[in-house]
């Protein structure tokens, strides 16, 4: 559109009044419409700010959500791994382990793995790892 005034300022002065007035009116006339574009262009752009925000947000707000499901699965996993040494230990094929010949042996073995995992389940709920509403 510039190139389009500069040609219109080189165009040579007509003769007569009124094809003066007529390239006067399209020289203004051509800097209104480019006063136009550049206001459109401005306006492109503040929405073109606008939308680059919302999707900046929207990622933002995706890797709260991610953060917050690999915490619970951390805290799932730091529960349930001692359970999993003490099954381990007690399936170990030794005559010598305490608790293996016993008739409450099992029971013994239970009752420590669920203490482990109430205890540590509440531990990370007190925590607030377990909570479905991070505060």
């Amino acid at each position: 559109m510039q190139e389009w005034l500069d040609a219109l300022e080189e165009w040579p002065e007509p003769a007569d009044g009124f094809a003066a007035r007529e390239q006067e009116l399209l020289r203004v006339r051509s800097r209104d419409v480019l006063e136009h574009i550049e206001r459109v262009l401005s306006h492109v752009r503040r929405l073109e700010q606008s939308a680059e925000g919302a999707v900046q947000l929207h990622f933002s707000a995706l890797s709260n959500r991610t953060n917050s499901i690999m915490r619970t699965l951390t805290v799932l996993t730091a529960i349930f791994l001692p359970l999993n040494l003490i099954t381990g230990i007690f399936g170990m094929n030794f005559d010598a382990l305490p608790l293996i010949h016993t008739a409450t042996g099992v029971w013994v073995a239970f009752g420590i793995m669920a203490s482990v995992g109430i205890g540590l389940g509440l531990f990370f709920w007190r925590k607030r790892y377990l909570d479905t509403h991070p505060h």
